[in-house]
């Protein structure tokens, strides 16, 4: 039996899974420790409303905090430097759990203690390091010493402040969810109206719709063409996951590649991956898949790609996303894990612990050599926050950043716009300047976290600040200027290129194929970017680095005062975009 099937056999057949009676709170070594940042901010909108139903069922998970964190630190860092014996050294999951996921014992006592305090404990895994138990609203706010208040309807529900755990065990705990159901998440692309022209170009203009950019285009403005005639295409590097909890027109999908002389999807270059066990086939974030699929493809044609595609009716945790993440950093399957994952989405209604948690995913994912690209997010300088009124993500009123892209250990993606200079055929036909992207239909995420200080590649750069700053780099986005084709349906439901799209749901599965191009010229997986942009930034010379600075534009949004585009490094563009041409050899380490 495998080391964590003996825990959980051991987790069964010592009775943690018995609800026992006369719950109180904290205990095991008492006395309790606040569990700081683990309720979301957006619960006061609904104190005071009203309290939730006491025999309420709870299903909660508790994220083991990661161990040997200074041993971590340092091996991150000499896995980026060239100077070092762990130089893209990679480890597999299983490494990663023995060397700093939990223990078994560690896991067994935290089993123990919500099982002695009336939980059912489901499950304990060291691989995902969450322990599963269920409860009453009356059971959880005995325990964890909350109050859980609700809407009127009782419809939402959440804890109004952060729950206490018993002090000998708070170390081993990073955050508690469950207790709320506030979670949302929110895709970064965005659909505007078709464009009528009688142009006939077979990528800038489609039939009579554009124009606009297709993969071609792409090509030219960002320099990949020299790239894709030397074979470097993303082949051999092993697969590009996108993150989804929609399934995708797999007969749209391959329009969009037929129109644009893409290689097709097929079983030998395209997978999905059921997370959570069934299919959620297709609904609203259908587009989001699409767009993933169609520019991590377009960037990286040599590349197979992979969805994770998690599910909100079969969710494990909180969220089908987060499941997704999960499961593409866990990947153990023989067909391996992808060395590139794209992340469009962004939440709201969620706590601090919950984006540490998923910062130690991030953690685990760049020990493993996987390069992880996060959207910067589409509301500018205000980022989202959670609104219990209309029960979803909305624009913030106050500086906020997607604290999911700000992990220092993922590339957040801010988004540009452009006027295209296009020939009489309506094709690109060379890159001009860049501003940030701002428009009526978004604008490019970026500001300073409050959750994650300012990592060592950032300092130095902005002095005012202590935390990190995102974006780190950009591509284009807006979907008026130039708008991106997608695959899609025409007005007779036949698969076809439409148009049009845009937001930085564009720029994350770009870079995540740019990626997959550096890996194939170093003939090695490179992990996280971060570290090598920022000394090819700090160099300032495009012609050597690729790096093309944005400087004009800003990311004000919603009433919310942003950052401008500035020479060099700002909080709107990152370092801005890049020559791929130039990039992608200037990539690899001396």
């Amino acid at each position: 039996m495998s080391r964590f099937g003996a825990l959980r056999h051991f987790i069964l057949m010592t009775g943690f899974a018995l609800v026992v009676a006369g719950a109180r709170p904290a205990a095991a070594g008492d006395p309790a420790t606040i569990l700081a940042g683990n309720h979301p901010d957006e619960a006061a909108e609904i104190v005071g409303a009203a309290a939730a139903s006491a025999s309420r069922p709870l299903a909660m998970h508790l994220t083991m905090a990661l161990r040997n964190g200074a041993e971590l630190t340092r091996l991150l860092a000499d896995q980026q430097n060239p100077a070092s014996s762990q130089y893209h050294r990679w480890l597999t999951p299983d490494e990663f759990t023995s060397r700093f996921g939990p223990t078994d014992a560690d896991l067994a006592r935290v089993a123990r203690w919500l099982g002695k305090s009336g939980f059912t404990v489901t499950s304990a895994d060291a691989s995902s390091r969450e322990v599963s138990f269920t409860a009453t609203v009356a059971q959880a706010q005995n325990v964890f010493a909350v109050k859980i208040a609700a809407t009127a309807d009782g419809r939402l529900y959440s804890n109004t402040a952060d729950p206490a755990v018993p002090a000998d065990l708070a170390p081993l705990i990073e955050s508690v969810d469950g207790l709320d159901n506030l979670l949302h998440s929110k895709p970064g692309v965005h659909r505007v109206p078709k464009r009528d022209s009688s142009a006939h170009s077979p990528d800038a203009i489609v039939g009579s719709i554009g124009p606009a950019f297709g993969p071609a285009d792409i090509y030219t403005f960002y320099d990949e063409t020299p790239l894709l005639n030397d074979g470097i295409d993303g082949s051999g590097t092993g697969c590009l996951a996108v993150v989804e909890d929609s399934n995708i027109d797999e007969d749209a999908a391959n329009a969009f590649n037929s129109q644009f002389s893409l290689p097709p999807l097929s079983d030998a270059n395209f997978d999905i991956v059921l997370v959570d066990g069934t299919d959620p086939g297709k609904n609203d974030d259908e587009l989001e898949t699409m767009v993933d699929v169609n520019y991590s493809h377009t960037l990286a044609p040599g590349s197979s790609i992979r969805i994770y595609l998690g599910d909100e009716n079969t969710t494990k945790s909180s969220s089908a996303i987060v499941d997704a993440i999960h499961a593409a950093v866990r990947e153990k399957k023989k067909n391996g894990r992808c060395s590139a994952i794209s992340i469009s989405f962004s939440f709201c209604g969620v706590s601090n612990g919950f984006y540490r948690s998923q910062n130690d995913f991030f953690k685990q994912a760049a020990s493993q050599g996987q390069s992880v690209f996060v959207a910067a997010g589409d509301d500018g300088a205000a980022g989202l926050r959670y609104s219990a009124n209309q029960n979803a993500c909305v624009p913030g009123t106050t500086p906020e950043v997607s604290e999911l892209a700000a992990s220092p250990y993922v590339t957040a993606i801010g988004g540009t716009e452009f006027t295209p200079d296009y020939d009489v055929d309506g094709n690109d036909v060379l890159s001009v300047p860049e501003s940030v992207w701002n428009d009526q239909y978004g604008a490019s995420g970026g500001g300073e976290s409050k959750i994650f200080k300012k990592p060592k590649f950032q300092k130095g750069l902005i002095s005012e600040d202590k935390k990190r700053d995102v974006p780190d780099i950009s591509f284009g986005a807006s979907p008026l200027s130039p708008g991106f084709f997608y695959g899609g349906r025409n007005g007779s439901d036949e698969p076809a290129a439409e148009c049009c799209e845009g937001g930085t749901s564009i720029g994350a599965p770009a870079w995540a194929g740019i990626s997959q191009l550096i890996a194939q010229q170093a003939g090695a997986w490179v992990g996280n970017l971060n570290t090598r942009i920022y000394q090819l930034g700090a160099e300032n010379d495009v012609a050597t680095t690729g790096i093309r600075d944005v400087t004009s534009g800003n990311n004000s949004f919603n009433g919310v005062t942003g950052f401008s585009a500035v020479p060099g490094y700002d909080k709107a563009s990152g370092w801005g975009t890049v020559d791929m041409n130039i990039f992608v050899p200037a990539y690899p380490s001396p």
